[in-house]
């Protein structure tokens, strides 16, 4: 996520900003020139890091920004601990996420507060039942109008406790000042959520038992056919599978499979509508068909479709008819084949963006196979945090929504070229290591990175950004999301590149496994015998066997 150069904040309040629903809340610990930086700073979710936009280190010490996902149907409970090392003040703010809608236009992003309260210090009605004359009492306002009692976001906002709420967003935060002793510790214990917009629809909740649950029952451990079909013909990434590899899948125990392919590639035109091109059913279809033949279930995945997440309004109508002709051709396989929509939906094509574009490819297919399981992912390249924006169908019982997650990024992509992090390598899992890892110099601007590393470095295990808190969080999050809504949720993608060393990939893919397991996600590992392999087909051998099926 962006943050906002402090100089620039000021300059964006006068502009009319449009309105967003945020799936993030921020928070603020400043303490005031003079007074040494907190230490021993903890969030139970989240993130907390020094102020990287300010260029004085020692300003940029003195303030911490906290970070942290939210949602708008429950509460979220938030704590944070800091000590103070002398008697002296420590301001907390609550603020809100930063992103702009054009250049200079920052979007109105709300987020709500209430039943705040402190071990170690006071804080004054963190209930926000007592007004004043610009806000809450004990809150300042920082800048700009607090809104009325019957205004958007306050006006119908629903209390955790008591009847009234706070408030806050980028242009209006709502400060207060702790008195804070030396070497005490402080826990501040913060409920938020996100502030729905005012033509807001909640979406329909389903029971938690519909065809779509009872077919992802059958399915608990899988793996991905990568860089294969989804490679433009002539496949050229030099991955090939054929019915040995799913022989070798089954025996392993894996009860289904993942199978990405570039649909736009092989596609060509049949009058005025679609057809699949002889050569790729002729080279994938035997792998699908021993794959049900072993009673595994198939999630037949469109990958890589670039034109559609750069020019969304420009390619709606083939996606759709595309859609169409591959359940057309489908329509008499088992009901073990599942149609997964589109891999990792991002850039111009948002999550809000992506709905009403899957609306109209989930009724073409249905038009053909209305019984057929249909998978569906979130934007921001699956990412579990953009849940809350998903739309599904509401009377379509038959739709399983899948999630990726790669956390922590660092340690899954270190190696990885595509994403940059060619020189990234040595990073342990779990954090932190027994000697320090240097910044890469090839990497000497990438200040997100350098902040990671100096986490990394020297955070005990419980809080090192290498470890299981943040896929812990993330699938907490997911498995919410899935029992409120009554949707079923698929783990559809992790993994990790083998430039890791082997030892710490198989204690990671143990943590996402169990993890995923003990909240009922089925996995899908990211990928059977390419860069982020399960399988050595040079020994013919698996690598992290037991750390997936013990």
């Amino acid at each position: 996520m962006r943050i906002l150069l402090f100089p620039l904040l000021l300059a964006s309040i006068a502009v009319a900003q449009p309105l967003k629903q945020t799936t993030a809340g921020r928070i603020w610990l400043r303490v005031p020139a003079g007074q040494p930086p907190l230490r021993d700073l903890a969030v139970s979710s989240g993130n907390a890091t020094p102020a990287g936009w300010e260029k004085d280190l020692e300003t940029r010490a003195r303030l911490t920004d906290v970070l942290f996902t939210v949602t708008w149907w429950g509460w979220r409970e938030i704590r944070l601990s800091f000590t103070s090392p002398v008697d002296g003040q420590v301001e907390l703010v609550l603020h809100g996420p930063w992103a702009e809608a054009e250049p200079g236009v920052t979007y109105r992003q709300e987020v709500l507060w209430d039943r705040i309260s402190a071990t170690g210090a006071a804080v004054g009605n963190g209930g926000f039942e007592e007004r004043g004359d610009r806000g809450p009492q004990n809150w300042s306002v920082w800048y700009g109008d607090y809104p009325a009692d019957d205004a958007w976001p306050l006006a119908k906002a629903a209390p955790l406790e008591g009847n009234h709420v706070g408030a806050s967003w980028q242009d209006r935060p709502l400060g207060q000042t702790l008195a804070v002793k030396a070497d005490q510790e402080v826990t501040v214990t913060l409920h938020a959520k996100a502030a729905t917009l005012p033509d807001f629809t909640p979406p329909k909740r389903l029971p938690g038992d519909t065809p779509a649950h009872r077919a992802l029952a059958k399915v608990r451990r899988g793996v991905n056919l990568g860089n294969c079909w989804e490679a433009p013909p002539p496949y050229s990434w030099g991955i090939r599978y054929t019915v040995d590899d799913i022989d070798r899948i089954a025996a392993e125990g894996f009860d289904h499979i993942r199978v990405p392919v570039a649909w736009h590639f092989n596609m060509q035109r049949k009058g005025e509508g679609w057809e699949i091109v002889p050569e790729l059913v002729q080279d994938l279809e035997p792998v699908l068909r021993r794959a049900l033949d072993k009673k595994m279930r198939v999630f037949l995945d469109w990958h890589h479709f670039d034109d559609l997440t750069t020019d969304p309004a420009g390619n709606r109508a083939r996606f759709a008819a595309c859609w169409a002709e591959i359940a057309r051709h489908f329509k008499d396989w088992p009901a073990g084949l599942f149609f997964e929509l589109l891999n990792e939906p991002k850039d111009a094509l948002t999550t809000e963006v992506a709905n009403p574009i899957y609306a109209d490819a989930i009724a073409a297919i249905r038009k053909v196979s209305p019984e057929r399981i249909i998978v569906v992912s979130p934007g921001s390249w699956g990412d579990i945090r953009e849940l809350d924006k998903l739309r599904l169908p509401d009377g379509d019982d038959r739709i399983v929504t899948t999630v990726h997650c790669y956390e922590p990024f660092y340690f899954t992509h270190q190696g990885a070229p595509w994403v940059g992090l060619k020189a990234l390598r040595g990073i342990v899992y779990p954090g932190p290591p027994a000697t320090p890892l240097a910044l890469p110099a090839s990497l000497g601007g990438h200040t997100e990175l350098a902040t990671f590393l100096a986490d990394y470095n020297s955070l005990p295990a419980v809080r090192n950004p290498v470890s299981a808190k943040g896929i812990r969080e993330l699938l907490d999050l997911g498995s919410a999301w899935s029992r409120h809504f009554g949707r079923p949720l698929h783990l559809g993608e992790f993994g990790s590149h083998d430039t890791g060393d082997e030892a710490s990939r198989d204690r990671y893919a143990r943590d996402v496994r169990t993890l995923a397991e003990a909240r009922g996600i089925p996995w899908t590992l990211w990928d059977w015998k390419a860069t982020f392999g399960y399988w050595n087909p040079e020994t013919n051998q698996p690598k992290f066997h037991s750390a997936l099926f013990d």
